[in-house]
């Protein structure tokens, strides 16, 4: 599921045989790194593969009961931190957004639906720590270069696991 520019990537190798090119990745399973050497046109490369746990980052796992009421509660714990929550639809990332602001916190909402004006502004927003939650979709995380991501909270399960690692990776960057 590469995004269209990156498969592009590939006919650069082609123009430029001669240079040397480095893909990095930090929980792609064995199907997508080979997609990746594939796509980008890799022949015989050095592969290296390490492991993606991160002894800072906790897991805490709940049954989903009160969403809302859930959510509320963990982030009064952390009012001085910042976060991701995401969720899968627009719909909820939105309802969500806006509930949390209503009740005081500094929260946007992010998704591909919104126009890429707000997009980039929620974005560095969050980077200036002008907002404390961002409330997305999967789309909200690709080049978040935020080193003091806190927490990450997935009010709807992601649709799978390496998903799931992708985003509480956005966590804890800083060794913290």
């Amino acid at each position: 599921n590469f995004r269209p520019e990156y498969s592009q990537i590939g006919g650069l190798r082609d123009l430029f045989p001669q240079v040397p090119f480095i893909a990095l990745t930090a929980t792609a399973d064995h199907t997508t790194r080979q997609d990746i050497l594939d796509k980008l046109h890799l022949h015989q490369p050095q592969v290296h593969v390490s492991s993606f746990d991160r002894p800072t980052i906790r897991y805490h796992v709940q049954e989903k009961s009160n969403p809302y009421k859930q959510l509320s509660t963990f982030l009064e714990d952390h009012t001085d931190s910042c976060g991701i929550v995401y969720a899968l639809s627009r719909k909820r990332v939105e309802e969500v957004a806006e509930k949390l602001k209503e009740d005081g916190f500094r929260a946007k909402a992010y998704h591909a639906g919104l126009p890429a004006q707000i997009r980039e502004t929620v974005h560095q927003q969050f980077l200036r720590d002008e907002i404390d939650i961002v409330v997305a979709t999967v789309a909200f995380g690709m080049g978040i270069d935020k080193s003091n991501v806190r927490f990450v909270v997935h009010y709807d399960l992601p649709k799978n696991i390496e998903g799931y690692y992708q985003e509480t990776g956005r966590a804890g960057r800083d060794g913290l």
